[in-house]
């Protein structure tokens, strides 16, 4: 087993785990919102120019995290495997 691998694959998987909870709590405040603010075409109502630039903003970076997330989520396995001789062959 090799230790430092493992202890990096943890602490990666947890920031993973963390930035896709986190991104996703945001998102579905950012969805509240639009549903709140819905108009009968179905258009979303803002006060302003910039609270709606604000708000597409918002919604694109969260996606982003959680994208990065998943990464940096799948990364720590990968290196929680390596850590665990999971990606060991033996030839004989």
């Amino acid at each position: 087993m090799f230790i430092p691998a493992f202890v990096t694959g943890c602490i990666f998987l947890s920031a993973g785990i963390f930035m896709v909870i986190k991104g996703r709590k945001k998102t579905k405040l950012l969805e509240k919102y639009e549903q709140e603010n819905r108009s009968s075409d179905g258009t979303i109502q803002f006060d302003n120019i910039e609270l709606s630039r604000t708000h597409g903003a918002n919604k694109n970076l969260y996606r982003v995290i959680v994208a990065m997330g998943f990464s940096t989520g799948l990364f720590g396995v990968i290196l929680i495997g390596y850590g665990v001789n999971l990606f060991t062959y033996f030839t004989g």
